[in-house]
């Protein structure tokens, strides 16, 4: 019923992760109205945003919504709100986020005397990674993993407590923009009767 007419291909769907074809402002604008139309606390919906995030910043991809999801059940915060968070996750973000990742973990590690990459090769390529991947993924993941969570667990507050203004703030317009609709309404129909 809310399929396409004619489906995108994979290229298609790969061209618009990168660049939507509505424009980053209207995906923007329908993300907000998402958001704001759930039917939950403020605390709630701003924690599982942050959640969602926070997750971001782990390194294995297939399982964001998942993680998210699960965190979401847990610590009872929205469960759609935390899948939304993980797309601030993207191909833009997401090579600052892992740089980040694997520079706070190989920090940790190099203090704990652990073997860690602390840096990647200066012209570094996918297959000088994916050869050092192969050869030695305990080098890159774990410190991946530690620096990912961590980073994750760090941002939570401030990324909570910015959302949470946020989506205060537009859950008040939308109940103020109602009110004065049905304001509107009201007094309509108490002139009609007049």
């Amino acid at each position: 019923m809310f399929k396409r007419r004619t489906p995108r291909t994979v290229l298609q769907n790969i061209r618009e992760l990168f660049w939507p074809s509505m424009g980053w402002v209207r995906a923007a604008h329908y993300t907000k109205h998402r958001v704001v139309r759930l039917s939950d606390s403020t605390q709630k919906i701003a924690f599982g945003l942050a959640i969602g995030v926070a997750i971001s910043f782990t390194p294995i991809l297939g399982t964001h919504f998942v993680q998210a999801g699960f965190l979401a059940y847990v610590l009872r915060a929205n469960f759609l709100a935390a899948l939304i968070g993980t797309f601030a996750g993207n191909p833009w973000t997401f090579p600052f986020m892992w740089w980040a990742a694997i520079s706070l973990g190989s920090f940790i590690f190099q203090l704990l005397g652990l073997p860690a990459e602390a840096a990647l090769p200066e012209h570094a390529d996918f297959w000088v990674i994916w050869d050092l991947i192969k050869s030695e993924p305990y080098r890159i993941f774990a410190p991946w993993f530690v620096g990912g969570y961590l980073l994750g667990a760090l941002t939570v507050p401030l990324t909570y407590s910015v959302f949470f203004r946020l989506v205060g703030s537009a859950q008040a317009a939308r109940k103020k923009a109602r009110e004065n609709r049905l304001h509107k309404v009201a007094r309509e129909v108490t002139g009609q009767k007049k």
